[in-house]
């Protein structure tokens, strides 16, 4: 007896694939176990178990994402099974494992020609996640990106572009069809098309001005994100997002706000016209219209004064949205403090957090006041973590905040530490009180807080006495080894016999209930060279595993700079690069990069990279596209981006940055000339590496 006939079966899967998109993200394998064992018993399940059994196995490989990769073998012969339903769970385990299921090609291709849609599109996806693909394949996508069905041209558009095909004719001939599934009922088809759009680039500008007059509130809305997300390549569209500001509609108002924050062009023309949505009826609008303002920065400096006056809004979302935006534009302005001040007082705890963190981006200007908070006790903890963020612009705190090294308060006296180790060099008053401490065996905890703060410093003064320490002379407790190994290291990273010395402590550190000490251990080990190589596998399973973005930023940054690395980082990595996180994701790209033309699967995410997120984003993407894919098409992309990194703050910045375009060898002469400028940088890193880079274009 037949149970499900075919109709009912396509019906089911466009069930599935509503409740299970392929696109989804997943924990990739945080709740499930990641060895090869688990992975063969899974596999042998996939292969002989029940129906039952099978889908699990699916399903379960799927959320190990790239961790299942010694799975992708038994996906691929899965794929031949006559159960439709099997076949879609196995491409999205494929799809998961992505750039690391290339040997699956093969087999994934032959579902293209499926009657069942779902299973066709599924398919496309999978293989825009795998990211390369044959020449035949890639002929099979092309025809797709015709197919009648939206979902199955979407997926297959957004395919072409991963394979590095944007500007293919066939692309260029579904973008109306993309447009016009702006509009599709299925919100997943409707955001697929989008990101489509996105992932094409600026050719697709001129597309969107119709679209933003449809008469249709969702096409209007969703032209307006696809405008955001395109940046300033849609700066042609700002007078048409400036009309939607208008619209009937209010989320297509937000939309167009948000666009226009994103895009930030003709400030003249779209400040005017935020700051009057400030006075909207609607708190979503005026919340969206003051996030928009925020991505001006100084620009928005006219509007500083209507912001001050949302902070007293009778809308929570409002007037943390004012606070946010006071910190980007409030070009530390004294009403700007003041306004900030007041939403300290907040009865709303997340008013609260976002003034402080925006007192922290006003810099010197919101110091003063900030020592005042110091005197009051239920303020004292925020007002020492706030000066601790503003960094080396506070060091006129520094008396105050030794002052309470003295206190009875020992969480106090941990963030008063932290501060002035943020503060850094500026902090140089303090070294007297900070060395008293250091030599002081009944300081107890205290001595590791000034041992962290005097190696941020950089005082060699207290080498002596961190050598004593970690000689084993004296009762020393663990916090205050792991503080003293830390600071040797900072102090002296050049000196190789210090690591046998100080790596037993750092390694002891990454398991600290205290995710700074966890992060400034793995910093450290980054600086040992070769003397962290025995630490890797703790990197690995920090980078993997740990809660903490800062924490798994810093592992994988760590293991960069290891001279041997690991083929088992590039699934860490992979995983990494989706992270919510932005450092989380740089640092993950950083990570590939390092390990060039071994992790050149990954290039296909790369370039995607290259043309989403924020300008570092897409500088560490083509920076790591340059290293894993030399190719002239990638030299030729990531040139523009190294020349915008080479005046980065961040001196290791600028001097990868002047490293990479020797390496790339193009000599053009913005790029001679910017070479020139670095190479009389005050870092002699950046100088050294500007002038072998002049060398090598000759």
């Amino acid at each position: 007896m037949r149970l499900c006939t075919p109709g009912y079966l396509h019906a089911c899967l466009v069930f599935i694939v509503a409740l299970h998109p392929i696109g989804m993200e997943s924990l990739f394998g945080q709740q499930a176990s990641r060895t090869q064992p688990a992975i063969a018993a899974l596999v042998h399940h996939l292969e002989s178990g029940s129906s039952a059994e099978k889908l699990d196995a699916a399903t379960r490989l799927g959320h190990l994402g790239p961790y299942a990769s010694h799975a992708v073998s038994g996906l691929a012969r899965a794929l031949t099974s006559g159960d439709p339903a099997l076949k879609y769970e196995v491409l999205v385990a494929l799809g998961h494992i992505g750039p690391l299921a290339t040997e699956s090609i093969d087999e994934v291709a032959v579902v293209l020609s499926s009657d069942i849609l779902p299973l066709r599109a599924a398919a496309l996806d999978t293989l825009r996640r795998i990211g390369t693909v044959p020449p035949a394949v890639a002929e099979q996508v092309e025809e797709l990106a015709t197919d009648s069905t939206e979902a199955v041209m979407t997926a297959a558009v957004r395919c072409l572009v991963t394979m590095e095909r944007e500007d293919s004719a066939a692309v260029a001939a579904a973008v109306p069809g993309l447009v016009k599934a702006l509009s599709n009922q299925r919100p997943s088809v409707r955001n697929a098309a989008a990101n489509a759009l996105v992932e094409i680039g600026e050719s697709v500008v001129p597309s969107l001005r119709n679209p933003l007059g449809s008469d249709q509130a969702v096409v209007r809305r969703k032209s307006c994100e696809v405008a955001g997300r395109l940046g300033d390549a849609a700066a042609g569209l700002v007078p048409l997002l400036v009309a939607r500001l208008s619209d009937e509609d209010k989320l297509v108002v937000r939309s167009a706000a948000s666009a226009l924050g994103e895009v930030r062009s003709e400030p003249e023309l779209v400040l005017p016209r935020l700051q009057q949505l400030l006075a909207d009826d609607s708190a979503s609008v005026r919340a969206v219209a003051l996030s928009a303002l925020a991505e001006f920065g100084p620009l928005a400096g006219k509007t500083i004064p209507a912001v001050c006056r949302m902070i007293n809004d009778d809308s929570t979302i409002v007037r943390a949205a004012a606070a946010r935006a006071l910190g980007q534009i409030g070009e530390g302005s004294e009403e700007s403090v003041h306004a900030l001040m007041d939403a300290v007082d907040d009865a709303h705890g997340g008013v609260t957090i976002q003034a402080a963190n925006s007192l922290s981006q006003l810099g010197a200007a919101a110091v003063p006041a900030l020592i005042r908070l110091l005197d009051k006790p239920h303020y004292r903890d925020l007002a020492v973590t706030v000066l601790g963020e503003i960094g080396p612009a506070a060091k006129t705190a520094v008396p105050a905040l030794v002052a309470l090294l003295k206190s009875d308060n020992e969480q106090l006296r941990r963030e008063s530490f932290i501060a002035l180790a943020t503060i850094g060099p500026e902090a140089t008053a303090a070294v007297p009180a900070l060395l008293k401490i250091l030599k002081d065996p009944q300081a107890g905890a205290s001595r590791g807080g000034a041992a962290y703060v005097l190696g941020h410093i950089g005082e060699q003064a207290s080498v002596p006495v961190l050598k004593k320490i970690l000689s084993g002379a004296g009762d020393t407790d663990a916090q205050v080894l792991r503080a003293s190994a830390w600071a040797l290291v900072m102090l002296r990273p050049d000196d190789s016999a210090n690591a046998p010395i100080v790596l037993p402590y750092l390694t002891e550190a990454l398991s600290s209930e205290i995710p700074l000490a966890r992060k400034e251990a793995l910093a450290a080990i980054g600086q040992l060279g070769a003397g962290g190589q025995p630490a890797s596998d703790a990197l690995m399973e920090l980078a993997r595993n740990d809660q903490e973005t800062t924490v798994r930023s810093e592992a994988l940054h760590a293991l960069a700079l290891l001279p041997k690395i690991s083929d088992e980082v590039m699934p860490i990595a992979i995983v990494a690069m989706d992270d919510h996180d932005p450092h989380v994701r740089n640092s993950a790209r950083f990570l590939l990069g390092k390990m060039g033309a071994r992790a050149s699967v990954a290039a296909a995410k790369l370039k995607i990279g290259t043309r989403e997120g924020a300008v570092m984003d897409r500088i560490v993407a083509a920076w790591a596209l340059a290293r894993v894919a030399p190719s002239d098409e990638h030299n030729r992309l990531a040139v523009p981006f190294m020349l915008q990194a080479l005046p980065d703050p961040n001196p290791r910045v600028r001097a990868e940055a002047a490293h990479t375009l020797g390496i790339i060898g193009i000599s053009r002469p913005e790029v001679v000339d910017a070479l020139k400028t670095a190479a009389s940088d005050q870092d002699k890193n950046v100088a050294s590496a500007a002038k072998t880079a002049l060398e090598q274009l000759k």
